[in-house]
């Protein structure tokens, strides 16, 4: 290559087709079409398991035709210490005659009370999964499981479309993906039962996270360093944006079916990806299969209004870039020594002190951010005002602390935005519990919302660092696995989350953001432990880690003989 720096680093190649052009921002905001979905998909439990006002009936029971509603309620369902109406239960009626006068019949009323068989339900929020299968009272867990059973799909699907994108390439999987998404996301909505809602439910999130994750590597493996930073964070930008869509869609079809159904005909915009979404060039050349590699390159570069060298030059530099960087997998290498080599790595993040310090703290503040940024979600309808109003400013803030989250970083640094927004957030969802304890139900709920809307802003500012600043943490041979396993215990918050709100939720609205606040803040503080990575280099070895760990040992040691001495 005459007169030119022949490229020694796959880095260095994306040079010559462009590391800032049309090919990568074409890519990255095509895969903003399935980051909007998601934002549908991941929340819509909020309005499709929404909880109306219920009561019990008993369809066996004859009332006088003279009786309205409110009579027939008043007569069948009794009243709590608060005077509020039992929702589990009902008087005893059987074989009673009831008199035809509603006064007469109230004080002839006798028998002791018994649990719900039937229901009858407001319809002000329209049929919802709730109301459809009686998901109340004592099947309230199943409710909970819609959801929990959702992000159990998230966490298959991370584990599979993973190991597919390694092995079949980033393109086929996300195309597999998306079709599997279409297809179950579709028929989720003309489910006859509970079973195949949540069937249906679970392939949605194991297809999106095909769609997602695979579209997340691709976009890593095709833009510079510079760039990694900014595109790794703004991929939660599309997400706030569905999350403030979705509210304004269950506004208007407030039903379930239609609903689920209008968020998924979106989907069939992912048949655009055939055309736009390429296979990593990177990911190619690890396999050998560099013609196919060129013409990803060559296609990039005319998109880019680039040239490059000869095919016959462009085959040479990918072998050998390849060769340098070692991207390609040993032949000799079995499938029995790739997964024992998995098992080192996961060993090698808990096998050293300074190793460990860091893989329990980032480990345990992936599960609370999980679990707080879902639960904030969920519980929406427990802290009262209007759950329209509250989810849409709730999506809205995401999208705020996604822009505001990368000047505040190059500003502060890691470790103080980290815990900062862990801190404040926990304190603000704290802030939530105590009020609701301590005031009467349905005073001050705009400082409530506020509040918790509070908490979900700064939570979402911790959860698009959270990739990023993991990934600085680690040395480079175990920073995949780190990676994944944090998104591991992410999955495990995010699955507990509807069970704390929609159970403990029930005997207490402050219980839930109660749990949020203190998770969250613990969380910040054992994150004010970890290191600084703001413009520092990025840790080659475990070595280097364990080397930080002393010298960190060694100042503090050092600082404490100072004082002694004084």
């Amino acid at each position: 290559m005459t007169g030119t720096t022949t490229p020694t680093k796959f880095e260095d190649l994306l040079e010559l087709i462009g590391t800032k052009g049309r090919w990568q921002y074409r890519t990255f905001f095509f895969l903003w079409i399935e980051g909007i979905i998601i934002g549908f998909h991941h929340l819509s439990s909020v309005f499709l398991g929404y909880t109306p006002g219920f009561w019990c009936s008993d369809p066996d029971i004859s009332y006088p035709g003279s009786w309205t509603p409110d009579q027939i309620k008043n007569y069948t369902v009794p009243v709590d210490s608060g005077g509020k109406f039992e929702t589990c239960f009902m008087y005893n009626l059987t074989g009673v005659n009831i008199n035809s006068d509603f006064s007469t019949a109230m004080i002839e009323r006798v028998g002791g009370v018994k649990g719900c068989s039937n229901y009858e339900y407001n319809k002000d929020m329209g049929i919802t999964i709730v109301s459809e299968w009686d998901l109340v009272c004592d099947r309230t867990a199943l409710l909970s499981t819609v959801q929990g059973s959702y992000m159990g799909g998230v966490f298959v699907g991370c584990i599979f479309w993973g190991w597919c994108s390694d092995k079949f390439g980033r393109r086929p999987s996300i195309l597999v993906s998306c079709l599997f998404q279409i297809f179950s996301s579709v028929a989720a909505a003309f489910s006859v039962n509970y079973i195949m809602f949540i069937f249906f439910r679970f392939f949605v999130a194991f297809s999106v996270s095909g769609v997602f994750e695979c579209g997340f590597v691709l976009v890593t493996e095709i833009v510079s360093a510079e760039l990694r930073t900014p595109f790794g964070i703004m991929t939660q930008f599309p997400f706030g944006i569905g999350a403030s869509l979705l509210p304004l869609v269950a506004y208007f079809i407030k039903d379930w079916q239609p609903l689920q159904l209008a968020i998924s005909i979106p989907s069939i915009l992912l048949v655009t990806y055939y055309w736009f979404i390429p296979e990593s060039p990177r990911w190619l050349v690890s396999e050998n299969r560099y013609p196919e590699a060129l013409q990803v390159l060559k296609e990039a570069a005319k998109i880019n209004g680039n040239s490059l060298p000869s095919d016959e030059e462009m085959l040479d530099l990918l072998e050998n870039i390849a060769k340098e960087e070692q991207i390609i997998e040993p032949a000799t290498k079995t499938s029995k020594e790739k997964v024992e080599h998995v098992f080192k790595e996961m060993i090698a993040l808990f096998k050293t002190p300074e190793m460990r310090k860091r893989t329990l703290n980032i480990y345990f503040s992936w599960m609370v951010v999980a679990g707080v940024y879902y639960g904030l979600s969920f519980n929406t309808k427990n802290i009262g005002g209007d759950i329209y109003i509250s989810n849409f400013i709730a999506g809205m803030a995401e999208v705020v602390a996604c822009v505001l989250i990368i000047p505040a970083l190059n500003r502060f640094g890691r470790v103080k935005c980290y815990s900062g927004t862990f801190l404040i957030g926990g304190l603000a969802c704290i802030a939530v519990a105590v009020i609701l304890w301590t005031t009467d139900e349905g005073s001050l709920v705009w400082l409530i919302i506020t509040l918790s809307m509070t908490g979900k802003f700064l939570i979402a500012g911790t959860f698009a660092l959270a990739y990023l600043y993991t990934a600085e943490l680690f040395p480079t041979p175990v920073r995949n696995v780190a990676v994944g396993g944090a998104s591991t215990f992410a999955r495990v918050g995010s699955m507990s989350a509807p069970y704390i709100v929609d159970i403990l939720g029930k005997r207490s609205a402050g219980v839930p953001s109660l749990i949020f606040g203190i998770s969250a803040t613990l969380a910040g503080l054992f994150a004010t432990m970890l290191p600084e990575t703001l413009n520092r280099k990025l840790p080659e070895t475990i070595e280097d880690v364990e080397e930080y760990g002393r010298l960190k040992k060694d100042k503090s040691m050092g600082i404490a003989d100072t004082e002694l001495q004084a």
